[in-house]
C-alpha cells in the first residue's frame, strides 16, 4: 500500500502544529459501511468509494501499528466502548468479522489535502472485554499465511447451498413468540413442518439487537416451532424480533442422498480414519 503523502498534506506534517484525526473503514460481510473517529465530532469522508459519515460516539482507540518490510503480516488493534454504533450483539454475533477495514488520518481543518494510509486488511474475531469492544486487524499480507486446499472427511466438504452443492436451501420467515434464552425461543410461522425438518439448518436474525450478526446453527425443531440452537445467541432476542429459518444438510451421504443430490456428494466415508490408524492388537481378541 503506497503511503506517499500529497503537497498540502505534507506541507502540514512539515509545521509544528497538526490538527490529524485518525479514521476508521469497515465494510462489512452483510454489505453495509461503518465510519468511526477519534475526532470528537462527526466529519464526512470519501475514502474514494463513496463518502460516509465518521461518527466519533464510538470514541476508538488504535493502538499502536506493528509495520513491516517483509512477509510478516502488519497488525493493529482497535478498541471502544460499547455503544449504540458498535453494540455488543453486533460484536459477539461475529457482525464485525471478516469486515474489510482501512485505517488513516487526515487533517480535519482540510479534509481535500489527502489522506495518510496507515494500515488496509481485514477484521479478525471481533471481542468484548468488559464494556469495551476489541477488532483485531491484520494487514493483506496475512492472506499469503492461509493453507488453501481440499480437505479429506467423511463428511461432505461444501457448504449446504454453494455453487458446489447447487441445491437452494429452503427457508420460511418467523417471529419470536416466546423466549426461554439465548439457547432456545418459540417461533409463529405459516406452513407446517414436522419434527426435526429444519434440524442442522441455521437462523438469521433480520430484526431487533441480534439482527446482521452471523447466522447460527439449529440443533432441533419441532413442529410446534420451538427453536434449540447449537450456540448461544450474543444475547437472548425479544418477543417480535423476526428472523429466516433456513433448512439444512447433515452433510453425511445419507443426508445427500435423501435431497437426491449423491452426484455432488463431497466427501470419503471409506478413508479410514485415525480410529484405524492407531488400532493395536489386544490378546485374546481377533480384532474384527
Amino acid at each position: 500500500m503506497s503511503r506517499t503523502l500529497g503537497g498540502p498534506l505534507a506541507a502540514h506534517i512539515a509545521t509544528r502544529t497538526h490538527t490529524r484525526c485518525a479514521m476508521l473503514r469497515l465494510d462489512l460481510a452483510d454489505g453495509t459501511s461503518i465510519g468511526v473517529t477519534d475526532h470528537d465530532r462527526d466529519l464526512d469522508f470519501d475514502l474514494g468509494d463513496g463518502s460516509i459519515t465518521y461518527s466519533a460516539a464510538t470514541g476508538i482507540l488504535p493502538s499502536d501499528v506493528r509495520l513491516s518490510a517483509g512477509f510478516d503480516a502488519d497488525n493493529l488493534e482497535v478498541t471502544g466502548p460499547i455503544g449504540d454504533v458498535v453494540t455488543r450483539a453486533a460484536v459477539l454475533g461475529g457482525r464485525f468479522n471478516n469486515a474489510r477495514a482501512r485505517l488513516f488520518q487526515v487533517n480535519w481543518r482540510s479534509l481535500g489535502s489527502g489522506t495518510i494510509k496507515i494500515l488496509a486488511g481485514d477484521v479478525g474475531d471481533a471481542r468484548v472485554e468488559g464494556g469495551t469492544f476489541v477488532l483485531p486487524i491484520t494487514s493483506d499480507i496475512a492472506r499469503f499465511n492461509q493453507t488453501i486446499g481440499s480437505v479429506i472427511t467423511p463428511y461432505c466438504a461444501t457448504d449446504f447451498g454453494s455453487a458446489l452443492c447447487t441445491l437452494t436451501p429452503e427457508e420460511i420467515g418467523a417471529t419470536v413468540s416466546a423466549v426461554i434464552g439465548d439457547l432456545g425461543f418459540t417461533v409463529t410461522f405459516t406452513g407446517s413442518y414436522a419434527d426435526g425438518y429444519f434440524n442442522d439448518g441455521q437462523v438469521e436474525f433480520t430484526s431487533g439487537a441480534l439482527a446482521g450478526t452471523a447466522p447460527v446453527e439449529l440443533f432441533y425443531w419441532s413442529a410446534t416451532g420451538s427453536v434449540v440452537l447449537f450456540t448461544a445467541l450474543a444475547e437472548a432476542p425479544e418477543v417480535g424480533d423476526t428472523l429466516t429459518i433456513r433448512r439444512g444438510c447433515a452433510r453425511t451421504r445419507e443426508a445427500c442422498m435423501a435431497y437426491s443430490n449423491i452426484l455432488n456428494f463431497r466427501g470419503f466415508p471409506e478413508v479410514p480414519g485415525s480410529d484405524q490408524v492407531l488400532k493395536y492388537a489386544v490378546p485374546g481378541n481377533s480384532g474384527v
